[in-house]
């Protein structure tokens, strides 16, 4: 049965203060620059209906890479890889370290000093962002701009805007996260705007609260040495870290009190939800008093065996202020919106999972938001934007038909998708056109695995033979469907994991976006609570690992060993494939629930792109370039692959840290001097032309390579 909350802890309700107190919330870098996460909104919303009415929000993340793009910035940019080139072909021999960085200074030939902000109009124009050749244009340029921004930081580090967890820096080690060289040395790609625009922004009052909210761990390093940076340029700040992130940093914690040692600038935690913990803060700040008995938070010094997480009576809060934001400043046509009409999820059984704010449960007790509510809010969203995503765990059936109900008859104009539960109910009760009638264009789902056998032990709740009869009735109504899934939970055998994949190929007409992973091991999840049930023994973890983010796991039966975040190698090259309907993930099209893909589904239906998809671009950003370089063998040398494989070689032993990751990467290459022919693609592929390649004329030659480089998506 659903398990609901009905009695949540609540704050201590005081009277409302009217007050310009000045704050700030900080919403760091490194994440999607598409969309703004809706926390803070969520949070000043809530502040305003208290009283306080002196905010300051600042989505450094945008405002960082939008500085970044300037053509001066990159020009700069270009220019440092230019002399780490020719420093780099100077060398007697090459480290590991110096072919990571000299393949990523060649990426170089494929940019000018305005490719980035020419990409950036892209992506806002509308005509422009709708061809999809030329929207590809610019996606390539932000692939390879992030390889050059890996050259004023650490190799390989930066990727799809996103700082790669399993890398030459552990995002788990307090080794490397509370080292201010090691977050300086990562960070560095930042250093323009936290030494200039952000600066300033420190200097313009004296900011009375500092927040900062962290919901991905790609967020935590920036974040960190921002607080720093907050704390050296006004001591008397009160500091205060929130969001998802933080709470696992806080509650996965390998001992309870050292959380304090990595937020080692904050005065003040939240764990849990924020919106009533930060007005009480407000309220302590502006009336002089401590903070004791404000429920929710953590203090300097606290560390109890038990986080204080707080949940929200979401049904009393205020509607989110969206007009905290410069809408025009992210990289889409027209603004995609962040709403959350529920909390938590109504099945939150599933033995795999372990989400946010849970304590006793897979993820936070279910809260819904009165619908009626829910359709006010949407109506003063509607002054920003039409296009929205239900961020939600899941809403229940019932939930989710009055909600269409109640948008049908609202007349709003809203497009909006979600991820929902494969319901077996949605045929026999027409859901689909009450969700089209609703304005609903896709959907994704929790499909999770081919076999029901391990679909009974996640304990999904769902019939694998009744899938295929749920998304018909979606595509006849022209809802496009996104389908993620894992193999590799315990158990698995190797036909099932086959078939998690061969499943979804049978029915390839049927969805439109499939991201298939590996699965993963978190410690709150029912499956490490009960291990015996699933035949497996937990493993230790390296010292080395501060945050328990992943276990790893020994399967009993043949004695595998189990690490999170290595490739299941079971599964071939060939059915990989058959699935990446897209070349790009998030945040672009052909990412799962990313806002440019949200929008092609508004834009195109179901069938995502559309038929001219491979045509010529209408405007020209980049290229396939040739350069003479003297190694003869640069596909030797070190890459991506590499590093990650080293990185988890290094996790089954002692554990990674970017001190055992930078004396492999200082030991000597694979380069070999000689004259050779280099190809550099607009995704940053580097490699050398064969003898009888090089002997074709250039406009034949030109013309094979751009080809074999479309096939690739590399142009």
């Amino acid at each position: 049965m659903p398990v609901f909350i009905t009695e949540l802890p609540v704050t201590r309700q005081t009277s409302r203060t009217e007050s310009s107190l000045p704050y700030l919330l900080i919403n760091p870098p490194l994440t999607d620059p598409t969309q703004p996460y809706h926390s803070i909104p969520y949070l000043v919303g809530a502040a305003r209906a208290a009283g306080f009415t002196g905010e300051r929000c600042v989505d450094a993340n945008i405002d960082a890479l939008n500085h970044l793009a300037h053509p001066e910035q990159v020009g700069a940019l270009i220019d440092r890889a230019e002399k780490a080139r020719v420093r780099i072909e100077s060398l007697p021999e090459l480290t590991r370290l110096d072919e990571l960085n000299y393949q990523a200074a060649l990426t170089v030939e494929t940019l000018t000093a305005d490719s980035v902000r020419r990409a950036i109009e892209i992506f806002k124009n509308e005509e422009f962002f709708y061809h999809y050749p030329t929207y590809r244009q610019a996606v390539l340029v932000m692939k390879a701009w992030q390889e050059l921004l890996c050259l004023d930081g650490v190799p390989k580090s930066i990727a799809d805007f996103s700082i790669l967890a399993g890398g030459v820096v552990s995002l788990s080690s307090y080794q490397d996260l509370c080292d201010p060289a090691v977050i300086d040395r990562l960070t560095g790609p930042f250093d323009p705007y936290l030494n200039g625009p952000f600066a300033d922004i420190l200097r313009e009052r004296r900011w009375r609260v500092v927040g900062f909210s962290v919901n991905f761990t790609s967020q935590l390093p920036v974040a960190l040495r921002m607080a720093r940076q907050v704390r050296a340029a006004d001591p008397g700040a009160v500091i205060v870290f929130g969001g998802t992130e933080v709470c696992d940093d806080v509650r996965l914690a390998r001992e309870p009190k050292d959380y304090w040692r990595l937020f080692q600038d904050a005065d003040i935690i939240v764990p849990g939800e924020g919106e009533s913990p930060f007005c009480d803060i407000l309220r302590a700040v502006h009336d002089d008093r401590d903070f004791g008995g404000i429920r929710g938070i953590l203090t300097r010094g606290e560390h109890p065996a038990q986080p204080p997480i707080n949940y929200e009576n979401v049904g009393a809060l205020p509607t989110p202020a969206y007009d905290v934001w410069e809408w025009d400043s992210y990289w889409a046509p027209e603004p995609v919106i962040l709403y959350s009409p529920t909390r938590g999820c109504y099945w939150n059984k599933c033995t795999f999972c372990d989400y946010g704010l849970n304590l006793d449960r897979p993820t936070s007790p279910s809260r819904e938001r009165p619908v009626e509510t829910v359709i006010e809010d949407l109506r003063a969203i509607s002054g920003i934007g039409r296009t929205l995503y239900f961020s939600v765990d899941a809403m229940s059936p019932r939930y989710l038909r009055l909600l269409c109900e109640a948008l049908s008859e609202s007349r709003t104009s809203i497009r909006w998708s979600a991820e929902l539960r494969l319901e077996r109910t949605f045929p026999k009760r027409d859901m689909a056109r009450h969700l089209r009638d609703a304005g609903c264009v896709a959907i994704s789902f929790g499909y999770e695995s081919g076999s029901q056998r391990v679909l009974d032990l996640i304990d999904k709740g769902v019939q694998l033979a009744e899938v295929p009869s749920i998304l018909t009735h979606l595509r006849e109504h022209h809802i496009g469907v996104q389908m993620m899934g894992f193999t590799g939970f315990p158990t698995e055998r190797l036909d099932e994991a086959e078939r998690t994949y061969d499943f979804l190929v049978d029915h390839q007409h049927l969805w439109t976006i499939a991201a298939i992973g590996t699965f993963s091991l978190t410690p709150g999840s029912i499956l490490a609570k009960r291990p015996d049930d699933f035949d497996i023994d937990i493993l230790p973890l390296p010292a080395t690992q501060h945050i328990q983010r992943y276990l790893p796991w020994r399967e009993r039966p043949d004695g595998a060993d189990r690490w999170a975040g290595e490739t299941d190698e079971r599964i071939g090259e060939n059915r990989r494939v058959a699935l990446r309907c897209t070349v790009d993930d998030r945040p672009f099209v052909g990412g799962v629930d990313t806002a440019h893909t949200l929008l092609y589904f508004a834009k195109f239906g179901p069938v995502l792109t559309p038929d001219d998809s491979f045509g010529e671009p209408r405007i020209q950003l980049t290229h396939v370039a040739q350069r003479e370089i003297p190694f003869t063998n640069i596909e030797d040398f070190a890459n991506f692959v590499a590093v990650r494989d080293k990185y988890f070689l290094l996790q089954r032993h002692d554990g990674a840290t970017s001190a055992s990751m930078n004396a492999w990467l200082g030991e000597t290459g694979k380069a070999r001097p000689g004259a050779a022919q280099a190809v550099i693609t607009p995704s940053g592929l580097v490699f050398t032309l064969r003898a009888e390649e090089r002997l074709l004329p250039a406009d034949r030659l030109q013309d094979l390579l751009t080809l074999t480089a479309r096939i690739r998506g590399d142009a």
